[in-house]
């Protein structure tokens, strides 16, 4: 087992990864799918509206990721230069689809996982779950990334400038604003329906 998890070290190692692409060797492009393919899909689902798109915006960042193996400038990492052309995948479709009812569909509702003993706690965290949907939506998409990345996915502050291309200052300021704007949008829910 052991030997499997240090095969698995090294196949991810970019180190390894860099030279052959680099030399365009399309290898490459297998470790850095089996790498981080699952960690883009879960950026893919948090920067698009669907799990299609998510799917399709991960499918395109690898693929334009083997036609631009050796254009790879190690000013970043790895994983990174593939979040953001993820990202800039999901922008795209989003832009190209803005009009289309589908892409709108109820988007505002965020399931809770754990309901509340009572039904006055259950219909508070249904509320809850609505108004922050609404309210990350209402995020414009650079802010709502940080804050998914920082918060959901548990990257740090210098993790999230890399993956989204941004300074650390820059992150750390707008994770500020934008839980600031949260907590705004939601104490007013607290406030009246908080159970008792």
């Amino acid at each position: 087992m052991r030997t499997m998890e240090t095969r698995a070290r090294l196949l991810c190692d970019p180190k390894q990864i860099v030279p052959l692409m680099r030399d365009g060797d399309l290898a490459a492009l297998d470790q850095l799918t089996r790498c981080y393919g699952e960690r883009l899909l879960a950026y893919g689902r948090r920067r698009c509206a669907t799990e299609e798109h998510a799917r399709d915006a991960v499918q395109d960042a690898l693929l334009a990721a083997g036609e631009h193996l050796e254009d790879f400038r190690d000013e970043g990492s790895v994983e990174g230069w593939l979040v953001r052309m993820v990202g800039r995948a999901c922008s795209r479709m989003r832009r190209g689809r803005k009009n289309d009812p589908a892409l709108h569909a109820d988007l505002s509702v965020v399931p809770v996982s754990a309901p509340g003993p009572s039904p006055e706690d259950e219909v508070f965290q249904a509320e809850l779950a609505a108004r922050l949907g609404e309210a990350l939506l209402a995020l414009p998409p650079m802010d709502r990334a940080v804050l998914l990345l920082s918060d959901a996915e548990g990257y740090k502050g210098p993790e999230v400038a890399v993956a989204l291309g941004l300074s650390h200052d820059a992150v750390r300021s707008r994770l500020a604003r934008v839980r600031r704007r949260l907590r705004d949008a939601l104490e007013p829910l607290r406030a009246e329906l908080a159970p008792t």
